[in-house]
């Protein structure tokens, strides 16, 4: 292990610390019921998601903590929701839908947000929750090769 002054010191080799740097985005290859390829028209569905590092996808994460924060302070208080479930449920698709940057070949009325928010499509939802949380999605193109 090298210490602070060392590695300072050997700076002869241009470190470039965006080389480790995940990409804003990625493209998650959506999966039927059954594991294979979701197509439409022959074509594959394909979702554009805003990395964990970008700042659309931590604005997103702050705000779901926020809500997540107030519905606590609510049960605490002896206010909790009767509906705490479906917000819950709400909250989960605000966040996904704010972090969708497109959606292709599944062109969805209402979007996003009317996608997540579809229970029955919730195969679709965790497969986009999966995604995001695996950081090594969004490694760059270069690294991927």
């Amino acid at each position: 292990m090298t210490d602070l002054n060392t590695q300072n010191n050997a700076s002869t080799d241009e470190f470039d610390l965006s080389a480790f740097e995940i990409t804003e985005t990625a493209t998650l290859e959506v999966l039927d019921v059954n594991g294979q390829p979701l197509l439409r028209h022959g074509q594959p569905v394909r979702i554009t998601l805003h990395g964990p590092g970008s700042d659309v996808y931590v604005r997103a994460e702050a705000r779901a903590a926020a809500a997540t924060q107030a519905r606590a302070f609510a049960a605490l208080r002896g206010k909790a929701g009767k509906n705490d479930s479906d917000d819950q449920h709400r909250q989960r698709a605000e966040k996904l839908a704010a972090v969708t940057a497109g959606i292709d070949n599944f062109p969805v009325p209402g979007g996003a947000l009317a996608l997540y928010s579809n229970r029955k499509l919730g195969y679709i939802t965790n497969q986009v929750e999966a995604f995001l949380g695996d950081w090594a999605n969004f490694k760059p193109v270069s690294a991927q090769s």
